[in-house]
């Protein structure tokens, strides 16, 4: 078996190399203007959606962190998804109302006394008013559709 993996290794190593392929990309560098360089950016960037795939992801932490009463990763987590709120706020200042509402000057807040108790009754009753609060945002944003539930498995091995 070892031989197999081995042989398919050099095989794959010659070919790459015979073909001369390479995952070096200098899409950006080789860009000559600068405003064009700031157009791909931001494109790469793009507004609102891709700070919430991370808010996602960080949430996802955040609801096992709560379960595992690791409480400083759970704020950890907060913290840092209070910051991809924030910086997509500035890709995209139209959510900055509702985001402020919502969660920045107010759940944001509340959450991170609850953790700071580490009574966990408090802990999981903001929780509870934090997913409802992000539900709520969404509505008001006019995507309801877009539903936060309790995560179902870690995304991450991180305890």
């Amino acid at each position: 078996m070892k031989s197999i993996l081995l042989l398919s290794i050099i095989l794959f190593s010659n070919l790459i190399a015979q073909n001369n392929y390479s995952t070096k990309s200098n899409w950006l560098l080789e860009t000559k203007s600068d405003e064009t360089k700031f157009k791909k950016i931001q494109t790469q960037l793009r507004g609102f959606d891709l700070a919430m795939v991370e808010v996602g992801y960080r949430f996802n932490t955040f609801y096992f962190a709560l379960k595992d009463k690791n409480y400083d990763l759970a704020q950890y987590q907060l913290d840092k998804i209070k910051k991809a709120i924030t910086n997509g706020i500035q890709r995209r200042p139209k959510r900055a109302k509702n985001s402020k509402l919502m969660f920045l000057d107010s759940q944001y807040i509340t959450m991170s006394k609850a953790l700071s108790t580490q009574d966990a009754v408090k802990i999981h009753k903001e929780y509870l008013n934090t997913k409802q609060l992000c539900n709520a945002c969404h509505k008001a944003e006019r995507v309801p559709f877009i539903r936060v539930i309790d995560p179902e498995f870690r995304w991450q091995p991180i305890r």
